[in-house]
């Protein structure tokens, strides 16, 4: 698949970009364009990849901004792209509740950046990253994601014969950067004592080598526009993985404080997989499922309300931004969270 093809990776030093990474480079690509904002661990990633014999393979590290559109044409024209993985977005939950706004600009307005870029220049294939937290979005960051989501299915339908555009949906990835299993090894090495926000809280889980697997899966018989589900098994209790942990690190229940904190703004106590707009279709893979939408919409009125939001975002009002995006994402509904009063 990746033979002597160009590859941008966009959050390349991220969780799943960087796996993206050491699997598409081990499938000798003729170049791998690795883009990401974030320096340090840029810089980390190409001390790793230094490790490796890559004789054929040309690595490009690029520091930069998706929502630069100026130096995303630039990179675009500089280079024949054959896929686009974009993986790069803000994710947590409660820091995008507090600071809407870049949310919007990333997750948004940089998918479209790239989005277009892509069409522009003729790129085959562009592969989004989503989220489950899209599904009925309880919170600005799934909001975003579900926002992006449908300015690149409304691309896909103007432009069907261009690029193949891919999205895919799936939770939370374990041991990715800010995740919940790593803050509890860290706690409890600490001080034994670990922060929950609520004995019921549950949530699905996905290895991020899974991830990767099955995102190539689904690039051998996706078409075009196509929203996919990975099999997220069973929801996990968060207060088991907890126990699980203090297991794992040879502690006893009865030496750990466990100290309920409650759900941070924008959390729910169980995300969803799917919402009743919507129904699941099964595939060639077992474990990737067809979403199928009831809500299209066209790219002139996904355009139309991406320009209303970005007059609003230039004016920095955080409220407004949050009153725009539930007015275009009817199934935006927070949960604890300031944003409620909107609803």
């Amino acid at each position: 698949m990746f033979n002597n093809k160009c590859v941008l990776i966009t959050g390349a030093a991220g969780t799943i970009g960087s796996a993206l990474t050491h699997f598409i480079v081990g499938n000798k690509p003729l170049k791998i364009i690795l883009l990401d904002n974030a320096e340090t661990p840029l810089f980390n990633l190409e001390e790793t990849l230094r490790l490796k014999v890559l004789i054929s393979t040309n690595i490009i590290y690029v520091l930069g901004c998706i929502t630069d559109q100026s130096f995303v044409q630039k990179l675009f024209s500089a280079h024949t792209i054959d896929y686009v993985f974009h993986t790069a977005a803000y994710k947590h939950v409660p820091i995008l509740e507090r600071n809407p706004i870049p949310g919007v600009k990333v997750n948004c307005f940089g998918t479209k950046i790239l989005a277009d870029a892509a069409v522009k220049y003729e790129v085959k294939n562009f592969v989004l990253v989503s989220t489950d937290k899209a599904v009925a979005p309880a919170n600005v960051m799934g909001a975003t994601k579900l926002l992006a989501e449908k300015y690149v299915s409304a691309l896909s339908k103007q432009y069907p014969e261009l690029t193949r555009f891919v999205t895919l949906r799936f939770g939370n990835v374990i041991g990715s950067n800010g995740s919940v299993i790593p803050l509890f090894r860290e706690q409890l090495l600490k001080d034994k004592r670990l922060t929950l926000t609520h004995k019921e809280t549950t949530r699905y889980f996905i290895s991020v080598s899974k991830v990767v697997v099955l995102l190539i899966e689904s690039l051998k018989f996706a078409k075009t526009g196509a929203l996919f589900l990975l099999e997220m098994g069973e929801a996990q209790s968060i207060l088991n993985i907890a126990k699980q942990t203090i297991s794992e690190l040879k502690l006893k229940e009865e030496e750990v404080q466990i100290e309920i904190v409650g759900l941070r703004p924008g959390e729910k106590l169980h995300e969803d997989l799917v919402n009743k707009h919507t129904s699941l279709e099964k595939t060639t893979h077992p474990e990737i499922y067809l979403i199928k939408e009831e809500e299209i919409l066209s790219l002139d009125v996904v355009t139309s309300n991406l320009k209303s939001l970005q007059i609003i975002v230039d004016q920095q009002n955080d409220i407004e931004v949050v009153r725009c995006l539930k007015k275009i994402l009817k199934t935006f509904t927070s949960q604890n969270s300031e944003f409620e009063r909107l609803d």
